[in-house]
């Protein structure tokens, strides 16, 4: 079997809480009026690439912990392939438990390094695809060859990074940054890795690091989302939707790009359902829960060019 699209990141069991008054304050107590436990992390992109129809794989790991065996479940219960995951005979406890807002979200993460290292080669080698998507700035930093082994495995290369102030100023993801085909952030992730608070210094920046075939994709809530090569810079406006959790959009989003590259569509197509598919995300709880099938996403196209 060929793969549509290998995604390539740490699992998360997500714990979520919606319907808040207030962020928290030290020394008080507040109620969500909802709460949800689902998968996080790169499940979320390959959930979201499963409902649309494409052949996906997910290369992660899980350990022997309560945590892990929630996620496997869960994945199972949705029908994704886990064939791909390493399991390990020893704890690998990762959570997320996210404060989510109409229209933001703040997490607090917990993530444990396995303790013996990923032959990503090796994997690649063994189950062809059309695509690696390497999700968040850990997958990065473990694994910054990355997108040189999908390129001799004749691939093509996504990264979106997700956040951490720090991380995303180590000079090794510029390097990376420059190998992919498709760098993916959201606004401010964008500006904070080239230093700099204006939208378009920063994409100038970027694209002029990667090679000529090469998009940046950018992701602007609100204002929607731009896709910048060389030659054009092609933008679509935010699809109206009433949000109630945003956790997962932007994954959301990198599915729906990913998978319209992966059938061949044109770039604005492809940032069509990107956004289509990031807007539906935030109308449920769960990054993984809204996600829209393949006749969902062309309802919507229809909807959206009348």
């Amino acid at each position: 079997m060929v793969y549509d699209a290998l995604v390539y990141g740490p699992l998360f069991c997500d714990l979520i809480f919606t319907d808040l008054p207030d962020m928290p304050v030290l020394g008080e107590e507040i109620f969500a009026g909802d709460m949800k436990i689902t998968v996080g992390g790169s499940a979320i992109v390959a959930a979201a690439l499963h409902r649309l129809g494409a052949k996906v794989g997910l290369i992660a790991d899980l350990g022997n912990d309560q945590m892990s065996t929630v996620v496997q479940h869960l994945l199972e219960d949705m029908g994704l392939d886990t064939s791909l995951i390493r399991h390990h005979d020893y704890a690998l406890p990762q959570l997320t438990v996210a404060l989510s807002f109409p229209h933001d979200r703040a997490f607090v993460t917990r993530f444990e390094k396995p303790r013996d290292p990923l032959d990503l080669g090796a994997v690649l080698a063994a189950n062809p695809a059309r695509h690696l998507h390497v999700c968040s700035f850990m997958a990065a930093f473990d694994t910054p060859e990355a997108p040189h082994i999908a390129h001799e495995h004749n691939m093509s290369v996504s990264l979106d990074l997700g956040w951490d102030s720090e991380g995303l100023r180590d000079p090794k993801l510029r390097a990376m940054i420059a190998e992919v085909d498709m760098f993916m952030p959201s606004r401010s992730e964008l500006c904070h890795v080239m230093g700099t608070t204006d939208k378009q210094a920063a994409l100038d920046a970027t694209i002029s690091l990667m090679g000529e075939d090469a998009v940046v994709i950018m992701k602007d809530g609100k204002h929607g989302a731009l896709a910048r090569t060389h030659s054009e810079t092609i933008t679509v406006p935010a699809v109206p939707v009433t949000p109630v959790d945003t956790t997962g959009a932007g994954d959301s989003f990198d599915a729906g790009f990913i998978y319209g590259h992966t059938q061949g569509f044109s770039l604005e197509t492809s940032l069509q359902y990107g956004s289509i598919c990031g807007a539906l995300a935030t109308t449920a709880p769960g990054g993984a829960t809204a996600t829209p099938t393949q006749e969902e996403v062309q309802q919507w196209l229809l909807k959206l060019q009348s």
